[in-house]
């Protein structure tokens, strides 16, 4: 039971009505915002029903798009006919049923873009439209009588690789894999056609045992001792657990900090 003084303190606050639950509430009981930037009525969802409410949408797959051009993928306000999206439902949600809630947009968006493709790196999340594009042929010189003369250049077929635009990572599209670069599709794919699944568990286990760097991201691998690092690539010297680059000042990070 809470202390005398605190109940005597609750008891004399205004109370608030949930229009979900109908109980009488203090105003610490309610968010600080609607649930989604584009209601238009005053808050009278309770947190504990608020996050009930997503809970259950997300668990039902109950989703719904909308928004300013009608494609932001979301979830329905539990009172009004607005659009809770990512940032809504993350703030109103518990960590697990947000994490649902994101595969379930990530999914969304893939299967209803035209050209979209998510980053294969296994440290990325971003995600772009992608257009195949044309490689121009170099130009060759072909000798006429005494004159030199330039050919026109010919557009050819180059590779489909498409680059991530926040990490740089290259996939090949016709193959859906990280680029095989120096190998054709048909010979890399003649390659891994008897052990695709064996591939795939590589990429997990690389993710599961190594950790980028967070001065070049390139990734790194621990087989014991402290959790102080050193990238062969940059230098850059960091810590393990919390991917903090040491303070300057000698060996200080989020999980060591200065005292």
């Amino acid at each position: 039971m809470a202390p005398a003084a605190k109940r005597r303190k609750t008891a004399n606050e205004p109370r608030f009505h949930c229009g979900a639950c109908e109980a009488d509430r203090i105003g610490s009981s309610f968010p600080d915002y609607n649930p989604s930037s584009e209601c238009g009525h005053l808050i009278t969802t309770c947190k504990t029903c608020l996050k009930k409410w997503v809970a259950t949408q997300v668990e039902s797959s109950n989703f719904t798009t909308g928004g300013g051009d009608g494609k932001a993928f979301g979830i329905k306000c539990p009172e009004c006919e607005a659009v809770m999206k990512a940032v809504n439902v993350e703030a109103a949600a518990t960590k697990g049923v947000y994490q649902r809630f994101d595969e379930m947009e990530r999914k969304h968006i893939g299967e209803n873009t035209p050209g979209w493709r998510w980053c294969m790196d296994v440290d990325c999340r971003a995600g772009q439209v992608h257009e195949p594009k044309e490689i121009e042929a170099k130009p060759e010189r072909t000798k006429i009588s005494k004159f030199l003369r330039k050919a026109e250049p010919v557009a050819v077929a180059g590779p489909d690789i498409c680059v991530c635009i926040e990490c740089g990572a290259k996939a090949c599209v016709p193959c859906d894999r990280p680029y095989h670069e120096g190998e054709s599709c048909a010979a890399y794919q003649e390659r891994i056609s008897d052990h695709v699944d064996e591939e795939d568990r590589a990429l997990k286990a690389m993710k599961k045992l190594s950790k980028p760097c967070p001065g070049c991201q390139k990734r790194v691998q621990k087989n014991g001792g402290c959790p102080a690092m050193s990238c062969s690539q940059c230098h850059a010297t960091f810590c393990w657990n919390c991917l903090s680059i040491f303070d300057k000042s000698g060996g200080y990070c989020k999980c060591y900090p200065q005292r």
